[in-house]
């Protein structure tokens, strides 16, 4: 028999300070990281939501479409020139013929197009499907903001960034550095400090939308919440400047890639509870996308990945704090 959940099940519809109550926990989180710098988390509940990207159509029905309309068109004007040729007169195009190849070759323009936008998404997209359920069991706090020059400053006594600013989200850190982070940050705070697993990342960025972006799926519904290519974007932004997204998180598209904890792998059909990716791997997943990326590659279930090591003026990240309470325990 499957054991019942640490925490109970959004409702994809009530707000976190409604999910809150009903799971008996606080809905916001402050750290103290001394010298008056704070920071920030909010609850993110349990929840199920659908991972990755749906799979679009294959290319071959475009090409299909394109292959017999164009051979078609081909085909019946070639004859038609050759038996006027045979005749010694020119060829005759009747107004119904002229307006039946009209239609036929824009059928195979739109299959064209059609298998051009298949190839492209396909490409783009692969690593993001299959499309699949996942159900998380805990509630957790996330930092509403990518972790800031000046929190990383206080905690690491350090600032890599390349666009300094203190409230700009701290870059040019890798995986290893994130990472320490978390640890030192917990041996502060005495809380479970950790980066998200790439689940607990996508159920966050998306709280509760299927769309391509937290808030639509149109380019104008992105520069609502992200900061993307654009001409009056050349390097990261102070945090927070965009909306937030219902669980009441800022800059999860764009900005600054940001670190998850798990080894970058495949993923698999078949429903996870709780997935944190691979065992093992050599590359670590970074999700959002960042500040000079189109917006196609900021979208929610975007996912690339790096070296543990590697680190540049667009990879930043977001924490994580674990709640240790189980429902048993409140319920006594």
């Amino acid at each position: 028999m499957m054991s019942e959940p640490d925490f109970p099940a959004w409702d994809g519809q009530e707000s976190v300070a409604d999910y809150a109550m009903r799971a008996g926990l606080p809905p916001t989180k402050t750290l103290d990281l001394g010298s008056s710098v704070k920071m920030e988390l909010t609850l993110i509940p349990a929840g199920s939501f659908i991972m990755g990207s749906p799979e679009h159509e294959k290319p071959v029905v475009g090409q299909i479409m394109a292959g017999i309309s164009g051979g078609l068109v081909f085909v019946v004007v070639l004859v038609l020139l050759l038996n006027a040729w045979k005749k010694r007169r020119r060829p005759q195009f009747s107004l119904t013929f002229t307006m039946v190849m009209t239609f036929v070759a824009a059928c195979g323009v739109w299959g064209y197009v059609r298998w051009n936008d298949a190839l492209k998404h396909t490409d783009d997209r692969v690593n993001e499907f299959p499309a699949h359920v996942v159900r998380l069991t805990k509630a957790f706090y996330m930092g509403r903001f990518d972790v800031t020059q000046e929190q990383y400053q206080q905690i690491m006594g350090a600032n890599p960034s390349s666009f300094i600013g203190t409230d700009n989200p701290v870059e040019n850190v890798s995986w290893a550095d994130a990472h320490d982070f978390c640890k030192k940050l917990s041996e502060k705070s005495g809380e479970t400090v950790r980066l998200p697993s790439e689940s607990e990342w996508e159920f966050a960025c998306r709280a509760g939308s299927a769309a391509k972006y937290c808030s639509g799926d149109s380019e104008e519904d992105l520069e609502r919440v992200g900061w993307h290519d654009s001409p009056i974007t050349n390097s990261t932004h102070p945090v927070g400047q965009k909306e937030a997204n219902r669980f009441g998180l800022y800059d999860v598209h764009g900005n600054v890639w940001q670190w998850c904890q798990d080894w970058y792998g495949d993923y698999s059909a078949t429903p996870g509870i709780d997935p944190v990716g691979p065992a093992q791997g050599t590359d670590r997943v970074v999700r959002g996308g960042t500040w000079h990326y189109k917006p196609g590659d900021c979208r929610s279930a975007i996912r690339e990945c790096y070296d543990p090591d590697y680190c540049y003026n667009g990879l930043g990240f977001r924490v994580v704090v674990s709640v240790s309470i189980r429902r048993s325990d409140r319920d006594n």
